[in-house]
């Protein structure tokens, strides 16, 4: 995993003018109240199903650092991108992100968030190792690498059993645009983002 991490850290590296070191206590604390926050709004039996999704897909979207993940996942593409498909990505990627992470933390039922250990990263991002524990089944191992911009913390990956979200959304993107270039990855976004509105 370290080798994996020090890949995405290269391509997420920013002028150390733009941001600063993440400490890991505040990088601990931030994700043990992103899971307090999602587990409260998922126990709230006061509001409607769609009001949980609509304040989960808020938490989600606070806490990630979207547009740079998005920039990142279609890595070369990017570049050979013109500036209405840059934009019409970017709004799907976020759409899509959102989708993605909401059905996860909405899968909940009775987990636990456990926080094992924090630390610097390459310097300035933080590496929070947790795992997640029910009763009956064995514990999963997920690590959040974070970074602190700007005075907020962002989550810029979450590493699942030592599987990379970002990485493997990035291979698969690449993937699709071997075949049919980005006008493809476009069209498949636009299906994945209506099918998951019209089932909403």
């Amino acid at each position: 995993m370290p080798r994996m991490l020090a890949a995405i850290f290269a391509l997420f590296l920013l002028p150390a003018t733009v941001w600063a070191q993440t400490p890991p206590d505040e990088a601990s604390a931030f994700i043990e109240g992103l899971g307090a926050r999602a587990v409260e709004v998922l126990q709230d039996q006061t509001i409607s199903l769609e009001e949980r999704e609509a304040k989960l897909r808020g938490i989600v979207a606070e806490s990630f650092e979207v547009q740079e993940i998005g920039r990142f996942v279609l890595d070369k593409a990017w570049g050979r991108a013109n500036e209405e498909e840059r934009s019409e990505y970017l709004d799907l990627f976020a759409d899509y992100v959102l989708q993605t992470y909401t059905k996860r933390l909405g899968g909940y039922s009775g987990q636990t968030l456990n926080i094992q250990d924090s630390k610097v990263y390459r310097e300035r991002l933080a590496l929070v190792s947790t795992t997640i524990e029910q009763q009956g089944a064995e514990d999963t191992k997920v690590d959040w690498l974070v970074r602190k911009k700007d005075g907020a913390i962002k989550i810029l990956d979450v590493v699942i059993d030592g599987k990379s979200m970002t990485l493997t959304q990035k291979r698969e993107f690449a993937s699709i645009i071997a075949r049919e270039d980005i006008g493809g990855l476009l069209q498949l976004l636009r299906l994945k983002v209506s099918k998951y509105s019209a089932q909403g």
